[in-house]
């Protein structure tokens, strides 16, 4: 009893179950529509519509995305308020001229505006559909990087940041489970499995109380919930890879269903067409899990399953941090797993409780020449147990909760293979136990002013065992100031850490249309990516922090107004931010993380500043959809210290590696009827700021660059534009099968858009855009994608039923 009682109290609340049903026709002639889709997000309430079109869904109350989609027609989303039972006519229409015609005022999109909270995007998974990629594949993190604030870690990479955040500054979920590499292919997809993916929630401004160990954003993705009505099968065949996806019940009783989605892909014939990359080969896939068990009116299991693997090689690179091999291999293994359980207690309470784990297992081959494999493995294997227990009362939607996590750290180990020449060496595995409560709380006063406001409590613990190393307090850590190393026993203490992050939020109505928001965030993280170099390669290394690697701490200040037309048509956005980062990690020059057990000696601390301000225009409806944003930004560091070793650019402030003032992004979408759908996106950006030498000295006659600045200089501007048309089979929409052709091309117009510039020893084969002297080093360019790529897939939808 007294377990439950805690539960309740540290679990968080949620609402009274209310029914919404709907009728769905055709905004034609009000014929009923069956099959439709129908999800209530967050939640994974859905279900699909009978022969009459009708369908009845019951929910906790609370603020809901509203989905529905069928082949043929528009999809519809819109945000709903679920305050009592609704009962609406729901018209879709064969073009993107999308009529949201209901009967209850819940339903509008001025519920947006009413909301405490900033900095929020959702993208489901129609818009996601609508998106062109490269290579065919939809895809999440670029889909994100045409919205204000959002861009990428460089041509082909899907690591984002965001609002000038590093990239493991983002606390990346999967229906509940951390990911810690989200890519494949060198960057090129997200390891999300396409059609698997239900919803995307991302947190950039105001991030909810339920959410912390990141400083910069939080990215939530869910998977579909699968239909209990009625079997549905989807695939693809592309260019680079095919995916095959099947929702179904498992009973006759509509109580168990399944959704299994899985995407392999045969890339090793591509890299051969770009000159560089003729030695390169790759491969990757992934799967997607779910099933959804439905124990009478209250009670909700869910177990889901995440898989990705990829496998690379690489010819550019034969020799690194002292071992000389043919080529290199890289081989990643993620593999995650949840169970919920979803009890609606009564018409107040509702009670969720999850347990979550995360596997993460990559591994660098090295062949030698003379036929062994030197290999090289670290790992991160994280698991979490969570509690939310919400509670709805009038004018408030109340939230609490606990969440323990375990993780095991594993730096790094490297086996010889049989090589005489390399020796093993296996550095110390690192734990920590971190335990939070969280409360939030979003109070509706009255028409004009709705408050919200929340707080994380954090206990963060590392655990032996390991090693406690202290090094004198009034000298640089640095090898040599090392005083004494403490053996720490299995499950001691090593250090504590954690503190009290408030989250708070306005929203005032300034109009009937209008509304005026203020949000104030703090958050800390302990657990770091750590690397020299701007993308996060391979041999970049997880660390968790410790006695002299300290939590960062950040706080968020963001201001903005919003606007919706009365039409409905149009919507508009201001919205600017401060961010305040304390402890920020930065590397030392010459630093080097590969097998180093003393990795806090090349490691300095500093402080970093974001700012910028975000605009945006949506067209809502029409054959002519779309998007406009720009985004000012800058992002800068600065790191003091009593030397050269200590300090960076002198103490000043400098940019940091994601300050990219000017981002302007378009989304057009152009729907020419039923067979029809022409999309656009345009990017230009301010590019990354690199380090470029400050002169040159003379070595032995031999003249050396010089390097006394970081990130000194500016890529040059990047630029590009895509394009996708998808031609729909109309005639085929009461088929049991129907396709459709999606024809891509990915930089339209040809930008050779520079990736990085890089120094290393002259090549007579590669022509260099910078000589120093009669050194013998020099300036390279690095372009991926200097041409239109194209690609053709075919997509298509089974009902057996």
């Amino acid at each position: 009893m007294k377990v439950f009682l805690l539960l309740l109290l540290s679990a968080g609340l949620m609402s009274q179950t209310y029914l919404v049903q709907l009728t769905v026709v055709d905004v034609a002639d009000d014929a009923p529509l069956p099959f439709v889709s129908v999800q209530l997000h967050p939640g994974g309430t859905s279900g699909q519509t009978d022969e009459a079109g009708n369908i009845t869904l019951r929910a906790p109350r609370g603020s809901y995305i509203l989905r529905a989609s069928y082949t043929g027609y528009a999809p519809f989303e819109q945000e709903i308020l679920l305050r009592q039972n609704i009962e609406a006519t729901l018209r879709l229409e064969t073009t993107a001229e999308q009529l949201q015609t209901v009967t209850v005022t819940d339903r509008d999109l001025r519920s947006e505006l009413v909301r405490a909270r900033m900095g929020v995007e959702r993208l489901s998974a129609e818009q996601l559909q609508s998106l062109p990629t490269v290579l065919g594949e939809r895809d999440v993190l670029r889909s994100l990087q045409l919205l204000p604030g959002v861009t990428s870690a460089g041509e082909a990479s899907n690591g984002i940041s965001v609002r000038g955040g590093t990239i493991d500054q983002n606390l990346l979920l999967y229906d509940g489970a951390p990911v810690f590499t989200p890519t494949h292919l060198f960057g090129l997809f997200t390891v999300f499995t396409p059609d698997a993916v239900g919803g995307v929630d991302l947190y950039r401004g105001n991030i909810p109380a339920r959410f912390g160990g990141r400083v910069a954003a939080v990215l939530d993705v869910t998977s579909k919930t699968p239909s209990p009505e009625r079997t549905e099968i989807r695939g693809g065949i592309g260019v680079v890879s095919s995916n095959l996806s099947i929702e179904t019940p498992l009973d006759k009783a509509g109580k168990l269903a399944l959704l299994l989605a899985a995407r392999g892909s045969y890339s090793d014939f591509v890299f051969p067409v770009i000159k560089r990359l003729k030695d390169t080969k790759s491969r990757f896939a992934d799967a997607t899990l779910k099933l959804r068990y439905r124990a009478g009116d209250k009670n909700f299991l869910t177990l889901s399953g995440f898989y990705s693997q990829d496998f690379y090689e690489i010819g550019l690179l034969n020799s690194f941090s002292g071992i000389s091999a043919t080529s290199n291999q890289y081989a990643y293994l993620t593999l995650n797993g949840g169970l919920e359980w979803l009890h609606l207690m009564n018409d107040r309470f509702s009670l969720k409780v999850g347990a979550y784990r995360a596997n993460f297992d990559p591994e660098l081959r090295f062949p030698q020449p003379a036929g062994p494999v030197v290999g090289f493995r670290s790992g991160i294997d994280y698991t979490t147990l969570k509690s939310l227990l919400t509670f709805t009362p009038d004018h408030h939607d109340v939230l609490g909760g606990i969440q323990i996590d375990r993780f095991t750290l594993q730096p790094g180990v490297l086996d010889p293979g049989g090589s005489s020449s390399v020796r093993p060496v296996s550095l110390t595995p690192e734990q920590v136990v971190e335990a939070s409560l969280f409360f939030e709380d979003e109070w509706r006063l009255s028409d004009r002013l709705t408050l919200s406001g929340g707080v994380r409590a954090v206990l963060y613990r590392q655990l032996g065992p390991g090693e406690l190393r202290r090094y004198a307090a009034d000298r640089p850590v640095t090898v040599g100031s090392l005083i004494e190393t403490i053996s720490v026993g299995k499950g001691e203490k090593i250090v504590d850490y954690g503190g009290l992050e408030p989250r708070a939020g306005l929203s005032l109505r300034i109009s009937e249309s209008s509304r005026f928001k203020l949000s104030y965030a703090r958050s800390r993280q302990y657990m770091h990516n750590i690397y020299n170099s701007t993308t996060p390669v391979p041999t970049s290394r997880w660390k968790v922090s410790d006695p002299n690697v300290g939590p960062q701490r950040a706080d968020l200040y963001s201001a903005g107004i919003s606007h919706l037309t009365a039409s409905g048509a149009y919507s508009f956005q201001l919205e600017g931010y401060y961010r305040a980062i304390d402890d920020l990690l930065e590397y030392r020059p010459g630093a080097d993380f590969f097998l180093n057990p003393t990795v806090e000696t090349d490691l300095i601390r500093g402080r970093g500043r974001a700012y910028g301000l975000e605009v945006a225009a949506r067209h809502l409806t029409g054959r002519l959809t779309g998007e406009v944003n720009y985004t000012y930004a800058r992002v800068e560091n600065r790191v003091t210290g009593g030397d050269f070793s200590t300090s960076i650019n002198r103490g000043a402030w400098y940019p940091g590696y994601f300050d990219q003032p000017h981002t302007f992004t378009a989304n057009l979408t152009l729907d020419e009827g039923r067979t029809h759908e022409l999309g656009f996106n345009l990017v230009v950006q301010s590019n990354r700021p690199y380090t470029v030498p400050n002169g040159f000295v003379t070595i032995r006659d031999t003249p050396v660059p010089l390097f006394l600045e970081r990130n000194n200089d500016r890529l040059p501007v990047y630029h590009r534009l895509d394009f996708s048309w998808t031609i729909h089979n109309f005639r085929r929409e009461k088929r049991k099968w129907t396709g459709d052709w999606v024809f891509t091309v990915y930089n339209v117009y040809g930008r050779d858009n520079v990736y990085n510039i890089y120094f290393q020893p002259r090549n007579a084969g590669t022509p260099a855009l910078g000589i120093f002297g009669g050194s013998p080093f020099a300036a390279y360019r690095l372009s991926i994608f200097g041409a239109p790529i194209l690609s053709l897939a075919y997509k298509f939808t089974l009902l057996p039923n």
